[in-house]
């Protein structure tokens, strides 16, 4: 099977763009692996195993997810330049199945397993059942994008500095928490809109001078980015209006950047093959994240430094591994990491 069939089978119908830079599918792979250990430390740190890691949470924040949706809208120009039902079918309607049938699945495990967080707040089956107005936690990015492509579909008409000044907008008042009452999910969905809408616009521009990144780039960017974090940690101005969004311009800059030199470098080509299995991994890393929590809150153990150190980059590589396992075994199959009807995914007759 060659490389483009296999990423068609394992992340749902086929992609729209013509080409892919090798670098798109690193940048989306560096991502995904940040997303992963972000949730590592966050179950870890929800069964009461708080490590070191915890401490990363702001640079892991403020780096993972504005990259994941700039490098989602630099790939979806022109899908945007099609009818909306042509839209719908070959881009968000595997999406929006997914999310449901996901949603469904995780909830599932969740009740099964041993709580690890609130027990006054079990998991049940009313938060599938609502999805749609209360995102799944974990699976909030799949229902985002079909918002985003949505919405970038209905402006598309308007001028561009009035679709990128209301994105700015938008993602500006969720970055200041004033809307944190609608929960997690919607606040993150809200904050990160600006992200896909400018890389729809400047994806031509971005393609063209993402090339030239040399490692001295990537340093500079990451100096930067370092003294970013620093001000978003000992100061109060993360919440101060379009501070977010700066720093999530340093930390996307950074990201591609980086991703453009490790692509270069035949040893890391396994973030370039991560990245064109993001959906998958996306879907299934947290079960076993679940589990071990689970696990190590019914021990009650007091776990050393040196393992509260290396249990969640080891955690994060197991789940990777279970993911594309999973993906491997079952990716085959409609379905489950795919619309199960592919041929309502294609582009109507």
């Amino acid at each position: 099977m060659s490389s483009a069939t296999s990423r068609r089978t394992s992340t749902g119908p086929a992609p729209i763009e013509k080409t892919r830079e090798p670098w798109i599918d690193t940048a989306r792979g560096i991502a995904i692996v940040l997303v992963v250990l972000f949730h590592a430390v966050m179950y870890l740190g929800e069964a009461g195993i708080a490590g070191p890691w915890t401490y990363a949470s702001t640079p892991l924040d403020t780096f993972r997810m504005p990259l994941f949706f700039f490098m989602s809208g630099l790939l979806a120009p022109s899908a945007l330049r099609l009818g909306y039902r042509d839209l719908f079918r070959r881009r968000i309607l595997a999406l929006l199945y997914l999310y449901v049938l996901w949603s469904t699945i995780q909830t599932t495990y969740g009740i099964l397993m041993p709580p690890i967080s609130d027990p006054a707040d079990p998991e049940s089956w009313w938060s599938v059942l609502t999805i749609f107005i209360s995102p799944h936690p974990n699976l909030w990015f799949i229902y985002a994008l079909p918002i985003y492509l949505t919405i970038a579909w209905l402006v598309r008409r308007a001028p561009v500095a009035v679709q990128l000044g209301g994105a700015a907008a938008v993602s500006a008042v969720f970055g200041t928490g004033a809307l944190s009452i609608l929960g997690v999910p919607w606040d993150k969905t809200g904050r990160y809109l600006f992200f896909f809408l400018l890389a729809v616009h400047i994806a031509p521009l971005v393609r063209r001078l993402a090339p030239r990144a040399r490692v001295v780039h990537v340093v500079a960017l990451f100096a930067v980015y370092a003294c970013v974090v620093a001000i978003l940690v000992f100061t109060p101005v993360r919440h101060v209006p379009f501070v977010l969004i700066a720093s999530g311009l340093v930390a996307v800059t950074a990201g591609i950047a980086l991703s453009v030199v490790v692509s270069r470098v035949g040893w890391l080509s396994v973030f370039e093959r991560l990245g064109s299995r993001t959906l998958p991994v996306y879907l299934v890393h947290t079960f076993p994240m679940i589990a071990v929590a689970g696990v190590l809150l019914q021990s009650g153990q007091q776990l050393p430094q040196p393992v509260l150190l290396a249990l969640p980059p080891a955690l994060t590589v197991a789940s990777l591994a279970i993911a594309l396992l999973a993906n491997r075994l079952l990716g085959r199959f409609p379905g489950i990491f795919s619309f199960p009807i592919p041929a309502w995914t294609r582009k109507a007759p």
